[in-house]
């Protein structure tokens, strides 16, 4: 049976794999809240600190991957832009307009 914290922490694996990165943010920051709880209350188990440890973990790994591959793409457009022939410069015309 699926309890409410084990919803809470798929939640965020979802948001976290499908790229919704504030929404993740936002429900590790409700998650946070409902440990200190947890912690406050005393029920704070070995085995929910495990299961919210190796989500931090993959979130983090998942998170490294996308900035990684976001600045690559950044670094590729900025080397094509050096690259990229002036439009002043590409030869003459085949077709002129004038007015």
């Amino acid at each position: 049976m699926t309890t409410m914290k084990q919803l809470r922490l798929e939640t965020i694996r979802q948001a976290v794999n499908s790229g919704e990165f504030s929404r993740a943010q936002f429900l590790w920051k409700e998650c946070a809240a409902g440990l200190t709880d947890e912690l406050i209350n005393g029920c704070l188990s070995e085995g929910r600190l495990s299961e919210v440890r190796e989500l931090v973990e993959w979130s983090r790994t998942v998170v490294l991957c996308e900035r990684t591959r976001l600045l690559n793409k950044l670094n590729h457009l900025h080397v094509a832009g050096e690259y990229e022939v002036p439009i002043a410069t590409r030869g003459p015309r085949l077709v002129s307009a004038t007015l």
